[in-house]
């Protein structure tokens, strides 16, 4: 299923008022970073098809088959305040893990700092970098990583039983196997993000965290209180 992205199904009030679509890049966040740099607007929106080059936490290799899953990186223009460092990975686990509820029904849970698992198998990752742009004012990319259609073979052997996607979890839940929209899927979690993005924007910190908390993933000695 073709990624058919634009402004006009989005619904937004800033993100994605610029969006570029690739079909093979090294990462997003690296276009996004090049853009930002430059003088970029807020909101402005990288996807990419396939990676060559994505990358996780402490530089992590982030693998994907290419046009199963969203690859995704938003510029964003807020001065993070030193308490608010943190912050932008939260906002965008909270963002995915809301989307996948709200749209699938299913049980998405923060593993912190920037994880989204559904019955403890990852789904999602999120990598925030800090930038300074040409002008030296500070700025930041959120970008992220949703296992969508990606069956059990597309995963490499050693990952298959710590990583899931949605459409694996879909079929678990309701029995039925069916490709999930990456299309309504990125424009559900870019509406809560821009939310989300708008509280952090505002200060509203115990906002954040208490979405972060409800969506925390119960450690595993404790699961069975």
């Amino acid at each position: 299923m073709d990624l058919n992205f634009t402004k006009g199904i989005l619904k937004t009030s800033f993100i994605g008022c610029k969006i570029e679509h690739h079909a093979q890049v090294a990462s997003t966040n690296d276009i996004a970073i090049a853009r930002g740099k430059a003088g970029a607007v807020e909101g402005s929106v990288i996807i990419a098809e396939h990676q060559t080059a994505g990358r996780g936490r402490y530089g992590r290799r982030w693998d994907a088959p290419s046009g199963k899953c969203l690859l995704v990186s938003v510029v964003f223009r807020h001065r993070l305040l030193r308490g608010q460092v943190a912050l932008p990975n939260l906002i965008g686990a909270i963002a995915i893990a809301q989307a996948i509820h709200t749209t699938y029904e299913l049980d998405a849970r923060i593993k912190a700092p920037n994880d989204v698992r559904i019955k403890r198998k990852k789904v999602a990752g999120v990598l925030t970098e800090l930038v300074y742009d040409n002008q030296r004012q500070p700025f930041f990319v959120l970008g992220f990583g949703v296992n969508v259609n990606s069956t059990l073979e597309d995963f490499p052997s050693e990952l298959r039983e710590t990583a899931t996607s949605v459409r694996i979890a879909a079929a678990d839940v309701k029995n039925k196997d069916a490709e999930i929209c990456r299309t309504s899927l990125l424009c559900t979690i870019l509406r809560q993000l821009e939310k989300t993005y708008l509280q952090l924007k505002a200060g509203e910190t115990d906002l954040i965290i208490n979405q972060f908390e409800a969506l925390q993933e119960t450690p595993p000695d404790e699961s069975n209180h």
